[in-house]
């Protein structure tokens, strides 16, 4: 194959991106954008030895399950890679995803139910990270990356994003320009605001703002609080609002430093029952119904009897330990970010649980000093980064040999990986897809293992 050559192609599966995927003369071609079991005439425009990228040109057979993408700027955004799929037709992909990094590994495994999605696949996020750049005329812009670029996709409304984070993230923009603040300019690390960070609580409707400055001086600049009062002044629902320092040539939003200049400290929200403070830089589920969804599903999966000592690794805030406390003996979390244990102990304050302890420390180094004090889990829980369980962390859960093990995952191929490690020990029982984030090609996974011969 050769660049700018034109192929009628069959589009066989969806990949991890949603992109299509076509075979010429036994070579994997992805197609962005195109569905399965549509037939396409496309253009090569990249050529590897291994792979083939190529585009749409037209159409010979389109698939029933292809819609117009709602939103304006979808073919230059980053954001959303699947708005021009129907969404039940997206929870089948999803579904089809999971089963196929299963299989890949040979694991054993019962059949997977569809995808749990939602009714309204629409404005779910609670938090949004607005980069705020010059562009090349040297205005100062807000909006999204474009595809595979930090070239700024100016958006007045997105559809995967709490409607009043929108408006509110508009409005604080708006104040930045009326008070002649500029840009953030990548190429020489210049510039004065990189980011506006906005949460906001799904239950509570409490607003948290975060601006991100890219001197230290701005940490003292007035300007900044009249900005404060004529924010709150036309929303009550906005409970804090900080400076964040980040002065570093670097992808990472949030730098070490900041500083409150207006209300508290945290905002908070509920999933299901139970309420959870949010820090500007703690971990908390971007989608909070099916957040509730998750949690549920993990919880009715174990079929906890309550006398059971549980741990939580890779805790966060201790969401999903204070979420399965009142099912359990006792809770024991890990946690590596040190602010997210803070919180973790706050939330069980706040929630009047007296059965949980969460340490500091990585989970392969921590889970040692529960081994060393004689304590025993009946059930393990892990909810890990995208890059799945570390080796070591595997090896201490395999000597455990707790009867369950509840694994939630934001990367299907790591947890598909880390099963193949665990199988030898373990049955899978179950696995369920649940759809924290339509329109986009993310899917979270709930598997619950159980130890082999284990009355």
């Amino acid at each position: 194959m050769k660049k700018n050559e034109i192929y009628d192609l069959e589009i066989i599966d969806n990949g991890a991106n949603f992109e299509g995927i076509a075979r010429h003369d036994n070579k994997v071609i992805f197609v962005p954008n195109a569905i399965r079991n549509e037939k396409i005439r496309a253009t090569i425009i990249k050529d590897n030895k291994s792979y083939s990228i190529a585009k749409i040109d037209d159409f010979i057979v389109k698939s029933k399950n292809r819609v117009e993408p709602f939103c304006s700027v979808y073919k230059r955004c980053g954001g959303c890679s699947a708005q021009h799929i129907l969404y039940d037709e997206q929870l089948k992909i999803k579904k089809d995803l999971v089963k196929n990094l299963l299989d890949k590994q040979k694991l054993k495994y019962p059949k997977l139910e569809n995808t749990i999605g939602m009714g309204l696949p629409f404005y779910y996020r609670n938090k949004v990270q607005y980069p705020i750049r010059k562009d090349k005329n040297k205005n100062t812009v807000i909006g999204f990356y474009a595809k595979r670029s930090h070239e700024i996709i100016e958006n007045s409304c997105c559809y995967i994003q709490n409607r009043v984070i929108d408006m509110v993230s508009k409005q604080v923009f708006e104040y930045l320009l009326k008070y002649k603040f500029e840009g953030y300019d990548e190429t020489n690390n210049k510039g004065d605001i990189r980011h506006i960070v906005i949460r906001r609580g799904y239950h509570t409707k409490e607003i948290m703002i975060v601006i991100v400055v890219n001197k230290k001086s701005l940490l003292d600049d007035s300007k900044f609080s009249k900005i404060s009062q004529d924010l709150v002044s036309s929303n009550r629902e906005i409970k804090s609002i900080f400076l964040n320092l980040n002065e570093s040539k670097t992808n990472e939003i949030l730098g070490d430093e900041l500083k409150l200049i207006y209300g508290e400290k945290y905002i908070s929200d509920y999933i299901g029952s139970y309420k959870y403070y949010i820090s500007p830089k703690s971990f908390f589920q971007v989608n909070t119904l099916q957040a509730e969804v998750l949690y549920s599903v993990l919880k009715d999966n174990l079929r906890l009897k309550g006398n059971e000592i549980l741990f939580d690794l890779y805790s966060g805030v201790g969401s999903i330990g204070i979420f399965l406390s009142d099912m359990v003996q006792k809770v024991y979390g890990i946690e590596i970010q040190k602010e997210a244990v803070e919180m973790a102990n706050l939330n069980l304050k706040l929630n009047n649980v007296n059965n949980a302890e969460y340490i500091a420390g990585s989970v392969e180094d921590k889970i040692v000093e529960y081994k060393n004090r004689n304590i025993v889990p009946d059930v393990i829980v892990v909810d890990p980064p995208r890059s799945g369980l570390d080796p070591k962390s595997i090896e201490y859960i395999i000597n455990f040999k707790a009867r369950k093990i509840g694994y939630v995952s934001c990367n299907p191929a790591t947890l598909a990986r880390d099963l193949k490690l665990l199988e030898d020990y373990y049955d899978i029982v179950s696995i369920k897809q649940v759809d924290m984030f339509p329109n986009t090609s993310h899917v979270e996974v709930c598997a619950l293992l159980e130890l082999k011969n284990c009355q």
